[in-house]
Formats: structure tokens, sequence, C-alpha cells
């Protein structure tokens, strides 16, 4: 991975420290919660950055249900993501760049796992038709699922302008 999207070991030591403050705070010490408040605003932003993504935590949430509890399928999901956030991000990618990617990615996973949850809803059936879906919420889940695509597809579209906007400065 390359640029702001790889983290120094400083970076993941610093994290560590975060989450174990964290955790204590999670289990209601409240001089753990102040000692974290203080720390996280005296932190790097790269430390600050990566502690508030949110969208990595929503793909990893994403990545473990469409793996559906096979292990193997899950890692090999988050390690997809990462190959994809490198690949796409490019070689030192900029902060909006890094941004674009990010939603990137984080769309990919979701339309991909709604593409396989809806899939799924068709083989439903019991032989006598008792456990069919309903067209009205078959239909509400193709809605759902185009939805998410044309805001992938959205997503794909900025990057790629802004970074013809970028080229198109460098050049002129």
């Amino acid at each position: 991975m390359h640029g702001e999207l790889e983290l120094s070991q400083e970076t993941r030591d610093r994290l560590a420290e975060l989450r174990a403050l964290s955790d204590r705070a999670e289990a209601g010490d409240k001089e753990a919660r102040r000692k974290l408040r203080l720390m996280v605003r005296a932190s790097s932003a790269e430390v600050v950055g990566r502690a508030s993504d949110v969208g990595r935590r929503a793909g990893r949430v994403l990545a473990r249900s469409a793996a559906g509890g096979d292990p193997l399928a899950e890692e090999a999901l988050h390690a997809k993501l990462d190959l994809m956030r490198a690949e796409i991000a490019g070689e030192d990618p900029t902060p909006l760049e890094v941004l674009l990617t990010e939603r990137v990615v984080s769309l990919w996973m979701l339309t991909t796992l709604l593409e396989v949850l809806l899939a799924s809803q068709y083989r439903r059936d019991a032989g006598d038709g008792s456990e069919r879906l309903s067209p009205p919420y078959l239909i509400q889940q193709s809605r759902i699922l185009e939805s998410a695509t044309r805001r992938y597809f959205a997503a794909i579209r900025e990057l790629a302008r802004v970074r013809k906007l970028q080229g198109e400065r460098r050049s002129g």
C-alpha cells in the first residue's frame, strides 16, 4: 500500500495505546476516558484519521457479513479491500483521493454483499412455496441494490473527475 493508506510503526503503536485506553474507558474507567480524550487530541492527523475511519470499520462489518462465519472468506475479503485501496489510490494519493478511494472500496463491498443477499432470496423455496419472499419485498431489495450501485458508480466517476482535474492543473 502507498502514501496515506500505509500506516507507520509509530502510528500503529499509538493506535494500540489508544485502543487499550478505549477498552478501559468502555469498561467505565472515567480517568481512562479523560486521558483518552487528551491523547487523541494530541495525536497526529494520521492517528486521528485511522481511529475515526468509520468507512473502513463499515467495510469490515460488511466483509464479516458476506463471509457468513467462514474465517478464510472474511480474512480474504479484508485482504482484498486492502489491495483495492492500494490499487485504486495509486502512488502518493492526495487526501481527496484517499477519501474517494475509501468511498469506492466501501461501496464495492456494500454492492457485492447486497447482490449476494438478493441472489440468495431467489433460492428460498421449501417446495410448497411457504418460504418464498413476496414480490414487493424482492422489489424493495432490488431498489436498495440499485441505489447502492448508483452511489458506487458516482464515487468512481468523482474519483476519475478529480484525477482529471489534477492532471489538467499539473500540465496547465
